[in-house]
C-alpha cells in the first residue's frame, strides 16, 4: 500500500477505534484522538521534549556559553562526524521509548522515525550517508525480547530516506551486564571489546549512521563506532531517539 493509502486508511479507521476502544493518553490523560498514531494524543506528539542547550555537531551537549565544536572534536577524539537526537530522555519521549522497548509496541518506532525525520539536525546527519547500522543486542537478549528496538528504529528511518539497513553488520560478542546504574568509567570498561563487525563489505569505505534508542554516556555508541572505524568505515555518524542530559 502507498503512503497515501495508509494515510487514507488511518483517517477512516481512527474515528471508529476512538469510539469503540477509547483510550487515554499516558502523557496528559486526555482521550487519544487518533489511535493508529498513538499511544499519545496529537497534542503530546507535538510537544515532545526537545533539547534545551547548545549541541556540538557530533550530537553531544556543550557547556552553556561554550563554542562548537566540543573539546573531544577539537582534539580529534570524537568517534562521530555528526550526531543528532530528538530530545532529552524524559517525559513523553521516555514513555515512548519504554512503550517500544519494554512493552513490545513495535509500531512506535515508525512514529518516532517520522518525528525524527522532521528535525533538521537529524536530516543533516542522514544526508549523504550510505547505510544505517543499529546497535546490536546480544543474541540471548535478542531472543528474550523478541526484537531489537534499535533495528526497529533503523528500519523505520530507512523507508522514507531510501537508506539501506545493515542489521547484521555489527554484532555484540559479549553479553555485558546492563549499563543502568554504572558510572561513566564502568560503562566504558563494560563495553570496551563487546562489539565486532561481522560484515566488513557492508561498512568499509561507507558513511555509516549508527542508530540507537537512547544515548546515555555514549560508552556503547563509542565502542560501536570504534569497531566500525577499525573495519574501514569512511565516517561514522549517530542518530538516537533520545539522549540523557
Amino acid at each position: 500500500m502507498t503512503a497515501l493509502g495508509h494515510a487514507t486508511t488511518r483517517l477512516l479507521v481512527d474515528p471508529v477505534l476512538a469510539l469503540v476502544f477509547p483510550s487515554s493518553c499516558p502523557g496528559c490523560g486526555h482521550d487519544v484522538d487518533r489511535p493508529t498514531r498513538g499511544p499519545l494524543c496529537l497534542a503530546c506528539w507535538s510537544a515532545l521534549p526537545r533539547h534545551r542547550g547548545p549541541l556540538c555537531p557530533c550530537g553531544f551537549p556543550l557547556p552553556l556559553g561554550a563554542a562548537a565544536p566540543c573539546g573531544r572534536c577539537r582534539r580529534g577524539l570524537a568517534p562521530f562526524a555528526r550526531g543528532a537526537s530528538l530530545g532529552p530522555y524524559e517525559g513523553t519521549l521516555r514513555l515512548l521509548v519504554h512503550e517500544m522497548k519494554f512493552h513490545a509496541r513495535r509500531w512506535v518506532a515508525a512514529r518516532l522515525a517520522e518525528v525524527l525525520l522532521a528535525a533538521p539536525e537529524v536530516r543533516a546527519t542522514l544526508d549523504g550517508a550510505h547505510v544505517l547500522v543499529p546497535v546490536p543486542l546480544h543474541p540471548r537478549r535478542r531472543r528474550e525480547r523478541g526484537f531489537n528496538q534499535s533495528a526497529l528504529l533503523a528500519r523505520a528511518l530507512a523507508g522514507p530516506t531510501g537508506l539501506r539497513v545493515a542489521e547484521d553488520a555489527l554484532a555484540r560478542r559479549e553479553e555485558t551486564p546492563p549499563q543502568t546504574g554504572l558510572s561513566a568509567a564502568r560503562r566504558r570498561a563494560n563495553v570496551e571489546r563487546a562489539f565486532v563487525v561481522r560484515r566488513r563489505p557492508a561498512v568499509s569505505g561507507r558513511i555509516v549512521v549508527l542508530v540507537d534508542d537512547v544515548l546515555t554516556t555514549g560508552a556503547t555508541a563509542r565502542a560501536c563506532a570504534r569497531a566500525l572505524t577499525q573495519a574501514g568505515a569512511a565516517e561514522v555518524r549517530l542518530v538516537t531517539a533520545a539522549r540523557v542530559e
